[in-house]
Protein backbone atom coordinates (compact mmCIF):
# COMPACT_ATOMS: atom_id res chain seq x y z
CA UNK A 1 0.00 0.00 0.00
CA UNK A 2 2.61 2.74 1.19
CA UNK A 3 4.52 1.83 -2.43
CA UNK A 4 1.20 2.53 -4.27
CA UNK A 5 0.85 5.69 -2.46
CA UNK A 6 4.48 6.73 -3.38
CA UNK A 7 3.89 5.98 -6.82
CA UNK A 8 0.58 7.89 -6.64
CA UNK A 9 2.57 10.92 -5.24
CA UNK A 10 5.30 10.86 -7.82
CA UNK A 11 2.73 10.67 -10.15
CA UNK A 12 0.66 13.56 -9.69
CA UNK A 13 4.17 15.52 -9.14
CA UNK A 14 5.53 14.51 -12.53
CA UNK A 15 1.82 15.62 -14.29
CA UNK A 16 2.43 18.87 -11.52
CA UNK A 17 5.57 19.90 -13.04
CA UNK A 18 4.38 19.01 -16.13
CA UNK A 19 1.71 20.90 -16.24
CA UNK A 20 3.77 23.82 -14.75
CA UNK A 21 6.66 23.74 -17.49
CA UNK A 22 3.67 24.04 -19.91
CA UNK A 23 1.59 27.01 -18.44
CA UNK A 24 5.66 28.19 -18.72
CA UNK A 25 6.06 27.59 -22.29
CA UNK A 26 2.88 29.40 -22.90
CA UNK A 27 3.23 32.31 -20.75
CA UNK A 28 6.69 33.02 -22.43
CA UNK A 29 5.12 32.42 -25.84
CA UNK A 30 2.53 34.95 -24.70
CA UNK A 31 5.28 37.26 -23.59
CA UNK A 32 6.96 37.52 -26.82
CA UNK A 33 4.16 37.61 -28.92
CA UNK A 34 2.74 40.78 -27.11
CA UNK A 35 6.80 42.36 -27.13
CA UNK A 36 6.57 41.87 -31.15
CA UNK A 37 3.16 43.31 -30.79
CA UNK A 38 4.68 46.33 -28.94
CA UNK A 39 7.90 46.57 -31.45
CA UNK A 40 5.29 46.30 -34.47
CA UNK A 41 3.17 49.37 -33.05
CA UNK A 42 6.29 51.36 -32.26
CA UNK A 43 7.96 51.13 -35.57
CA UNK A 44 3.89 52.03 -37.18
CA UNK A 45 4.40 54.70 -35.46
CA UNK A 46 7.76 55.66 -36.45
CA UNK A 47 6.83 54.86 -40.41
CA UNK A 48 3.78 57.21 -39.76
CA UNK A 49 5.51 59.84 -38.40
CA UNK A 50 8.03 59.65 -41.09
CA UNK A 51 5.35 59.58 -44.15
CA UNK A 52 4.07 62.80 -42.45
CA UNK A 53 7.35 64.66 -42.66
CA UNK A 54 7.75 63.34 -46.10
CA UNK A 55 4.93 65.27 -47.60
CA UNK A 56 5.41 68.24 -45.03
CA UNK A 57 8.65 68.96 -44.05
CA UNK A 58 11.49 70.07 -45.87
CA UNK A 59 13.84 67.33 -47.19
CA UNK A 60 16.98 68.05 -45.26
CA UNK A 61 14.42 67.72 -42.37
CA UNK A 62 12.69 64.70 -43.51
CA UNK A 63 16.37 63.31 -43.60
CA UNK A 64 17.30 64.59 -40.44
CA UNK A 65 14.74 62.67 -38.56
CA UNK A 66 15.05 59.23 -40.06
CA UNK A 67 19.14 59.86 -39.30
CA UNK A 68 17.66 60.16 -35.68
CA UNK A 69 15.38 57.21 -35.71
CA UNK A 70 18.45 54.70 -37.11
CA UNK A 71 20.92 56.44 -34.64
CA UNK A 72 17.99 55.19 -32.38
CA UNK A 73 17.79 52.42 -33.17
CA UNK A 74 21.22 50.99 -33.36
CA UNK A 75 21.67 51.14 -29.64
CA UNK A 76 18.76 49.58 -29.42
CA UNK A 77 18.16 45.71 -28.22
CA UNK A 78 17.45 45.20 -31.73
CA UNK A 79 20.32 47.03 -32.57
CA UNK A 80 22.91 44.94 -30.98
CA UNK A 81 21.16 42.08 -32.43
CA UNK A 82 22.06 43.43 -35.89
CA UNK A 83 25.61 44.18 -35.11
CA UNK A 84 26.17 40.45 -34.20
CA UNK A 85 23.67 39.49 -36.96
CA UNK A 86 26.54 41.59 -39.30
CA UNK A 87 30.03 40.27 -37.60
CA UNK A 88 28.77 36.62 -37.98
CA UNK A 89 27.54 36.75 -41.45
CA UNK A 90 30.00 39.56 -42.90
CA UNK A 91 33.25 38.15 -40.52
CA UNK A 92 35.58 39.97 -43.25
CA UNK A 93 34.30 42.90 -42.64
CA UNK A 94 34.03 42.60 -38.19
CA UNK A 95 35.23 46.15 -38.19
CA UNK A 96 32.31 47.72 -40.07
CA UNK A 97 29.35 45.78 -38.77
CA UNK A 98 27.85 48.80 -36.56
CA UNK A 99 28.14 51.43 -39.38
CA UNK A 100 26.82 48.19 -41.89
CA UNK A 101 24.00 47.60 -39.66
CA UNK A 102 22.91 51.11 -38.76
CA UNK A 103 22.56 51.55 -42.52
CA UNK A 104 20.55 48.09 -43.02
CA UNK A 105 18.69 49.14 -39.76
CA UNK A 106 17.53 52.72 -40.97
CA UNK A 107 17.06 51.51 -44.56
CA UNK A 108 13.27 51.09 -44.67
CA UNK A 109 12.76 54.20 -43.00
CA UNK A 110 14.81 56.42 -45.47
CA UNK A 111 13.31 54.70 -48.20
CA UNK A 112 10.12 55.52 -46.50
CA UNK A 113 10.63 59.25 -46.38
CA UNK A 114 11.64 58.96 -50.06
CA UNK A 115 8.35 57.18 -51.16
CA UNK A 116 6.37 59.85 -49.22
CA UNK A 117 7.88 62.50 -51.10
CA UNK A 118 7.54 60.79 -54.06
CA UNK A 119 3.64 60.07 -53.31
CA UNK A 120 2.73 63.51 -52.81
CA UNK A 121 4.87 65.12 -55.66
CA UNK A 122 7.38 67.01 -53.35
CA UNK A 123 9.98 64.91 -54.92
CA UNK A 124 10.98 65.34 -58.54
CA UNK A 125 12.40 62.08 -59.66
CA UNK A 126 13.38 63.63 -63.12
CA UNK A 127 16.18 65.28 -61.25
CA UNK A 128 18.09 62.13 -60.14
CA UNK A 129 20.76 60.35 -61.74
CA UNK A 130 20.53 56.53 -62.53
CA UNK A 131 23.52 54.82 -64.17
CA UNK A 132 23.22 52.04 -65.63
CA UNK A 133 25.75 48.54 -65.38
CA UNK A 134 25.39 45.70 -68.33
CA UNK A 135 22.03 47.20 -69.61
CA UNK A 136 21.00 44.84 -72.25
CA UNK A 137 20.07 45.49 -75.65
CA UNK A 138 16.24 44.49 -75.45
CA UNK A 139 15.79 47.62 -73.35
CA UNK A 140 16.49 49.33 -76.20
CA UNK A 141 13.86 47.21 -78.48
CA UNK A 142 10.32 48.74 -78.63
CA UNK A 143 9.32 45.40 -80.39
CA UNK A 144 10.53 43.05 -77.31
CA UNK A 145 8.56 41.50 -73.74
CA UNK A 146 10.62 41.04 -71.06
CA UNK A 147 10.61 39.97 -67.69
CA UNK A 148 12.69 41.73 -65.01
CA UNK A 149 13.52 39.57 -61.93
CA UNK A 150 14.73 41.76 -58.91
CA UNK A 151 15.22 41.55 -55.19
CA UNK A 152 13.92 43.11 -52.06
CA UNK A 153 16.65 46.38 -52.23
CA UNK A 154 16.68 49.53 -51.35
CA UNK A 155 12.86 50.89 -51.91
CA UNK A 156 14.10 54.50 -53.10
CA UNK A 157 16.93 52.88 -55.53
CA UNK A 158 14.17 50.90 -56.69
CA UNK A 159 12.30 53.99 -57.80
CA UNK A 160 14.86 54.08 -60.66
CA UNK A 161 13.14 51.04 -62.63
CA UNK A 162 9.78 52.90 -62.95
CA UNK A 163 11.24 56.28 -64.22
CA UNK A 164 9.65 56.14 -68.01
CA UNK A 165 13.51 57.08 -69.19
CA UNK A 166 14.84 53.63 -67.71
CA UNK A 167 12.07 51.37 -68.78
CA UNK A 168 10.05 53.18 -71.78
CA UNK A 169 7.10 50.33 -72.13
CA UNK A 170 4.23 49.10 -70.89
CA UNK A 171 4.95 48.05 -67.25
CA UNK A 172 3.27 46.17 -64.67
CA UNK A 173 4.92 45.20 -61.37
CA UNK A 174 4.06 42.35 -59.21
CA UNK A 175 3.19 43.46 -55.20
CA UNK A 176 2.11 42.02 -52.09
CA UNK A 177 -1.67 42.73 -51.49
CA UNK A 178 -2.28 45.23 -48.99
CA UNK A 179 -3.22 44.00 -45.72
CA UNK A 180 -5.70 43.77 -43.77
CA UNK A 181 -5.16 46.05 -40.39
CA UNK A 182 -6.02 42.79 -37.91
CA UNK A 183 -2.65 43.64 -35.90
CA UNK A 184 0.12 45.90 -35.93
CA UNK A 185 2.00 44.14 -37.96
CA UNK A 186 -0.42 44.29 -40.40
CA UNK A 187 -0.52 48.11 -39.98
CA UNK A 188 3.09 48.88 -40.16
CA UNK A 189 2.84 46.66 -44.03
CA UNK A 190 0.18 48.73 -44.67
CA UNK A 191 1.54 52.10 -44.03
CA UNK A 192 4.45 51.33 -46.28
CA UNK A 193 2.70 49.52 -48.78
CA UNK A 194 0.49 52.28 -49.14
CA UNK A 195 3.14 55.30 -50.09
CA UNK A 196 4.83 52.47 -52.07
CA UNK A 197 2.25 51.80 -54.38
CA UNK A 198 1.20 55.66 -54.59
CA UNK A 199 4.81 56.30 -55.48
CA UNK A 200 5.38 53.69 -57.89
CA UNK A 201 1.63 55.53 -59.69
CA UNK A 202 3.08 58.86 -59.31
CA UNK A 203 6.91 57.68 -60.89
CA UNK A 204 4.85 56.26 -63.95
CA UNK A 205 2.12 59.28 -64.20
CA UNK A 206 -0.15 56.66 -63.45
CA UNK A 207 0.78 54.32 -66.38
CA UNK A 208 1.56 50.80 -64.68
CA UNK A 209 -0.22 47.85 -64.06
CA UNK A 210 0.08 46.83 -59.95
CA UNK A 211 -0.34 43.08 -59.89
CA UNK A 212 -1.40 41.83 -56.36
CA UNK A 213 -0.12 38.20 -55.42
CA UNK A 214 -3.66 37.30 -54.86
CA UNK A 215 -5.48 34.01 -56.20
CA UNK A 216 -4.26 32.65 -59.57
CA UNK A 217 -6.29 35.69 -62.01
CA UNK A 218 -2.90 37.45 -61.60
CA UNK A 219 -0.56 34.87 -63.96
CA UNK A 220 -3.39 35.27 -66.28
CA UNK A 221 -2.95 39.01 -65.94
CA UNK A 222 0.75 39.10 -66.84
CA UNK A 223 0.94 36.42 -69.20
CA UNK A 224 -2.03 38.96 -71.17
CA UNK A 225 0.77 41.52 -70.56
CA UNK A 226 3.37 40.34 -72.44
CA UNK A 227 1.67 38.75 -74.74
CA UNK A 228 1.67 41.99 -76.96
CA UNK A 229 5.13 43.67 -77.85
CA UNK A 230 6.62 46.24 -75.79
CA UNK A 231 5.30 44.95 -72.46
CA UNK A 232 7.60 44.38 -68.93
CA UNK A 233 6.71 43.10 -65.50
CA UNK A 234 8.93 43.79 -62.53
CA UNK A 235 8.77 40.67 -59.92
CA UNK A 236 10.61 40.33 -56.42
CA UNK A 237 12.14 36.68 -56.97
CA UNK A 238 13.76 36.42 -53.35
CA UNK A 239 10.45 36.67 -52.01
CA UNK A 240 10.45 33.58 -49.13
CA UNK A 241 7.32 31.15 -50.22
CA UNK A 242 5.41 29.69 -47.20
CA UNK A 243 6.34 25.98 -47.61
CA UNK A 244 2.67 24.92 -47.05
CA UNK A 245 2.50 26.54 -50.56
CA UNK A 246 2.60 24.26 -53.91
CA UNK A 247 5.33 25.55 -56.78
CA UNK A 248 7.89 25.95 -54.43
CA UNK A 249 11.71 24.51 -53.92
CA UNK A 250 13.66 25.07 -50.51
CA UNK A 251 18.20 26.43 -51.27
CA UNK A 252 20.26 28.07 -49.62
CA UNK A 253 20.03 31.66 -49.93
CA UNK A 254 22.63 34.50 -48.81
CA UNK A 255 23.07 34.04 -45.39
CA UNK A 256 20.23 31.06 -44.81
CA UNK A 257 21.06 27.17 -44.77
CA UNK A 258 17.77 26.63 -46.14
CA UNK A 259 14.88 28.69 -47.83
CA UNK A 260 11.62 27.53 -49.50
CA UNK A 261 11.03 30.34 -52.98
CA UNK A 262 8.41 30.26 -55.71
CA UNK A 263 9.29 29.27 -58.83
CA UNK A 264 6.75 31.69 -60.07
CA UNK A 265 9.13 33.97 -62.24
CA UNK A 266 11.09 31.08 -64.10
CA UNK A 267 7.06 29.60 -64.47
CA UNK A 268 6.50 33.18 -66.40
CA UNK A 269 8.91 33.28 -68.79
CA UNK A 270 7.91 29.49 -69.41
CA UNK A 271 4.30 30.42 -70.24
CA UNK A 272 4.86 33.81 -71.92
CA UNK A 273 8.10 32.72 -74.23
CA UNK A 274 9.60 35.66 -72.90
CA UNK A 275 12.96 36.54 -71.61
CA UNK A 276 13.90 37.17 -68.20
CA UNK A 277 16.80 39.29 -67.13
CA UNK A 278 17.68 40.20 -63.52
CA UNK A 279 18.00 43.60 -61.85
CA UNK A 280 19.70 45.27 -58.81
CA UNK A 281 19.72 49.19 -58.37
CA UNK A 282 21.51 50.65 -55.54
CA UNK A 283 21.87 53.65 -54.03
CA UNK A 284 24.91 55.22 -54.72
CA UNK A 285 24.41 59.05 -52.87
CA UNK A 286 22.07 61.42 -52.91
CA UNK A 287 19.69 61.06 -55.74
CA UNK A 288 22.01 58.76 -57.84
CA UNK A 289 20.94 55.26 -58.69
CA UNK A 290 23.30 52.61 -59.71
CA UNK A 291 21.54 49.69 -61.84
CA UNK A 292 23.08 46.65 -62.35
CA UNK A 293 21.45 44.55 -65.10
CA UNK A 294 22.52 40.57 -65.12
CA UNK A 295 23.10 38.76 -68.80
CA UNK A 296 19.77 37.57 -70.75
CA UNK A 297 18.26 34.28 -69.50
CA UNK A 298 16.15 32.79 -72.65
CA UNK A 299 12.85 31.69 -72.13
CA UNK A 300 13.13 27.63 -72.11
CA UNK A 301 10.36 25.54 -73.83
CA UNK A 302 7.35 25.64 -72.77
CA UNK A 303 6.54 22.24 -71.76
CA UNK A 304 10.45 21.88 -70.11
CA UNK A 305 8.77 22.69 -66.44
CA UNK A 306 12.36 20.77 -64.92
CA UNK A 307 13.55 24.82 -66.25
CA UNK A 308 12.05 26.86 -64.20
CA UNK A 309 13.77 25.37 -60.99
CA UNK A 310 17.05 25.91 -62.95
CA UNK A 311 15.96 29.12 -64.15
CA UNK A 312 15.43 30.48 -60.62
CA UNK A 313 18.32 29.24 -59.27
CA UNK A 314 20.13 31.26 -61.63
CA UNK A 315 18.55 34.65 -61.05
CA UNK A 316 18.63 33.91 -57.06
CA UNK A 317 22.70 33.50 -57.45
CA UNK A 318 22.91 36.46 -59.11
CA UNK A 319 20.84 38.13 -56.38
CA UNK A 320 22.50 36.40 -53.57
CA UNK A 321 25.91 37.84 -55.01
CA UNK A 322 24.85 41.60 -55.03
CA UNK A 323 23.62 41.06 -51.41
CA UNK A 324 26.81 39.95 -50.83
CA UNK A 325 28.32 42.96 -52.31
CA UNK A 326 25.70 45.62 -50.78
CA UNK A 327 24.63 44.35 -47.57
CA UNK A 328 23.62 48.02 -46.29
CA UNK A 329 21.16 48.09 -49.23
CA UNK A 330 19.24 44.96 -48.80
CA UNK A 331 16.01 45.18 -46.28
CA UNK A 332 14.99 41.42 -45.45
CA UNK A 333 16.82 39.52 -43.07
CA UNK A 334 20.17 37.81 -44.14
CA UNK A 335 19.81 34.67 -42.06
CA UNK A 336 22.57 33.30 -40.46
CA UNK A 337 23.55 29.89 -41.33
CA UNK A 338 26.21 31.19 -44.19
CA UNK A 339 28.25 33.56 -44.19
CA UNK A 340 30.06 36.08 -47.49
CA UNK A 341 32.77 35.81 -48.71
CA UNK A 342 34.38 39.19 -50.30
CA UNK A 343 37.59 36.88 -51.55
CA UNK A 344 36.08 34.09 -53.35
CA UNK A 345 32.65 36.06 -53.88
CA UNK A 346 30.34 33.47 -52.75
CA UNK A 347 28.93 32.39 -49.76
CA UNK A 348 29.66 29.79 -47.61
CA UNK A 349 28.60 27.47 -45.50
CA UNK A 350 29.27 28.72 -41.72
CA UNK A 351 30.66 25.11 -40.74
CA UNK A 352 33.42 25.55 -43.49
CA UNK A 353 36.69 27.48 -42.27
CA UNK A 354 37.11 28.30 -45.99
CA UNK A 355 36.28 28.41 -49.61
CA UNK A 356 35.91 25.17 -51.10
CA UNK A 357 34.48 24.03 -54.87
CA UNK A 358 31.13 22.93 -53.17
CA UNK A 359 30.80 26.39 -51.59
CA UNK A 360 31.85 28.14 -54.33
CA UNK A 361 28.62 26.46 -56.59
CA UNK A 362 25.30 25.83 -55.40
CA UNK A 363 24.83 22.31 -56.49
CA UNK A 364 20.87 21.29 -57.37
CA UNK A 365 21.82 18.27 -54.93
CA UNK A 366 20.51 21.06 -52.10
CA UNK A 367 17.24 21.40 -54.03
CA UNK A 368 14.46 20.01 -52.72
CA UNK A 369 11.25 20.08 -53.99
CA UNK A 370 8.16 21.33 -52.33
CA UNK A 371 4.68 19.68 -53.26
Amino acid sequence: MARLLLQRTSFEGSNMLDGLRSVRREALHNCRGGLTQVMEAFRAVLFACLGWAGRHLPRSWGAGLADTVQSLLIVSPLGMRAQQVMRSTFPAQRKEARAIAAKWIGRPFHDHLIAARIASKREDTSDWTVEMRGAPALLDDPNQSFIIATGHFSRGAMTALYMPQVISRRLATVVAPMTKIKSALGLRIRIQMREMRSGIEVVRNGEVDIADVEGKSFLVRLLHHLRDPGGAVIIATDAAWGSHHAGGYTRPFAGFASQTFATGTARLARLSQRPIVACVPFLDGDRRVVVHWSPVIPAPARNDSEADVRITNEILDWIERRIGERPDQYVLAFGQGRYWSPVAQCWIDANETRPSSKAASRTLSTVKSVH
